[in-house]
Order: C-alpha cells, then structure tokens, then sequence
C-alpha cells in the first residue's frame, strides 16, 4: 500500500482504488483515528438488499418495543435458526451527506418496525422496508443516498472495509426526542389495523392476509391487547330505576350528565353533556370547562 488517505491504494489494480477502504480500526496508517464522517457514530447498520425487515441483536437500542413471538428469520443454515423476540422503535442519530453540494449535516431518525433478534451479530437495515415507506435511493461505489418523496437526502451510507458492503454509522438515542426524521414503513400495526376496522377481535384480524388482496400478515404479540374502547363497550349498564317525582312545569326537573369520551373525536371533542326533561338534549364539548357556557347555550340562560 502507497498511502492511506481512507483508501487501500493498490499500484498493481488502481482499477481497485475506489473498491477497498480503509476501515481505520485495522489500518496501520490511521492506527484507529477517529473518521472525520463519524466520530461519535460507532453504531453500524449495514445496508442490506435481502434483509425483510431492520433487525438488530441488542434490545438496548429500542427506545420503546413490545415482547412477544414474531417468528424466525431464515439464515442458511436452518438448524440454527434465529427468532424475533420483540419489534419497537428505535431511534439513531446519523449524518446526511448531501450529494448535490457534499455539505454535511446531523440528524435523528426514527426506525420502525426493528425487531430484535438475538444472536445475529450486526445491524441490518432493510432497502426493502425503506422504499415501502416510500423513500428512494440513489447509489454508487462511493455510497448510497436515501431520499425522501421531495428529494432531500434523510440517510447516507459510506462503504465499509469492502466496497459492496455499505453501512450507516449512528449513534443509539434512548430517550425519546420531538420530531424525529420519520424513516417507517407505511404499513399500519395492530393497534391501528384494530381501531380502524371498527374494534375487531384477534381472531378475525388473523384471516385478514388470507381473505384481503396485497394485505400484508398481522405481528400479534404474546401479551393480550387490551382495548380501553373495548372494555367500555363491554361494561354492564343497569338502568335508571324509576323516579316517581314528575315536573309541574318546563325545567321544572332536569337529569344531566357529563362525559368523557374514550376516544378524541374528528372534530377534536372529548366530552358531552346531555340534558333529558321530557326532550334529550345533548352537547359536545372540547374541553371540561366549557360546560357552564354549554348550559347556557341549550337553556338561553
């Protein structure tokens, strides 16, 4: 080797320069610098075409997850088989590297669905799972570049010590942060596939990828999902026993109550009130202390 400027620099290939970079931990020259691209980001997630979904073998990297049995991936050597343990959210801290002007920039990002699979012993970004979110990527020998739907760069992978493996290098957030660059898939969870389909038990969600075209199959964990709208739908109500007084007069005797909805409505309201005095009347509220304006409103106090 001539020299060492992030390059393995071959004078009898110097087709190869561009193939093989220096990796710094192994170089003789850089005897382990830090990169200038990434120093703090000693987190790796390589890029990876065949990959279905992220995965990654630490549960320390998730900032929120959920256990439970989410199948096996399929390695080569299928008496040794790996399972995925648990899926959540995890959240990396990275450089975006623009190729238009090459200004770099820092971001955090937020990747979802990872599952954790112990036993594997790198990261693995899915390309797959990143176009599903409908993102795109633009890549060459000196790196990968993943776009989103404007076309502003949200993800830049640089070659590793091999020029086809291509790796992201992050650092693992723990906490949660406002508004993280969104990298997801589209795909919607269990808990928003339930909601949307009117609260429909376990059971019929299961046949949902065998009854429904392009339906993607359901992950349910091995803890049971407990709906709160569910549980309210499910209450025991006992009816009102009889009142014998009766009004001589309108508004002579009122039954009112107020409510709090389970679930925010489209138009933002979270409580109602409901008047009954021979006719119901009924009010929704945004907040709690708008009920004496309410009043006020239904009886042109």
């Amino acid at each position: 080797m001539a020299r060492c400027d992030n390059k393995f620099v071959l004078p009898a290939l110097p087709i190869a320069e561009n193939l093989q970079r220096c990796d710094r931990v192994l170089c003789t020259t850089c005897k382990g610098k830090e990169a200038p691209y990434g120093c703090s980001y000693n987190n790796k997630w390589f890029l990876d075409s065949g990959a279905s979904a992220h995965f990654t073998p630490f549960e320390s990297d998730f900032v929120s997850m959920t256990q439970g049995n989410y199948g096996r991936v399929e390695i080569a050597n299928s008496k040794a088989p790996f399972f995925m343990v648990a899926v959540g959210t995890v959240l990396i801290e990275h450089e975006i590297i623009d190729p238009k002007n090459r200004t770099t920039r820092t971001a955090i990002s937020k990747l979802w669905p990872v599952y954790c699979v112990p036993g594997m012993t790198m990261c693995l970004l899915s390309t797959g799972q990143l176009l599903q979110s409908r993102l795109s990527i633009e890549g060459t020998m000196d790196g990968s570049t993943i776009c989103d739907s404007s076309g502003d760069a949200v993800l830049s992978a640089l070659p590793n010590l091999w020029g086809s493996i291509q790796v992201v290098r992050t650092c693992i957030i723990k906490n949660n942060v406002p508004n993280p660059v969104s990298l997801v898939t589209r795909h919607p969870d269990y808990e928003t596939i339930h909601c949307r389909l009117g609260h429909i038990s376990d059971e019929a969600m299961r046949h949902i990828s065998d009854n429904v075209e392009g339906a993607e199959k359901i992950c349910f964990s091995n803890k049971k999902h407990i709906c709160h709208s569910c549980a309210l739908g499910k209450l025991y109500q006992r009816s009102s026993p009889e009142n014998p007084k009766r009004s001589s007069g309108t508004l002579g005797l009122i039954h009112s109550d107020l409510l709090e909805l389970p679930t925010l409505s489209y138009s933002k309201y979270k409580w109602v009130i409901t008047f009954l005095d021979g006719y119901c009347r009924v009010a929704f509220l945004c907040k709690k202390s708008d009920t004496a304006e309410a009043i006020k409103a239904v009886f042109w106090l």
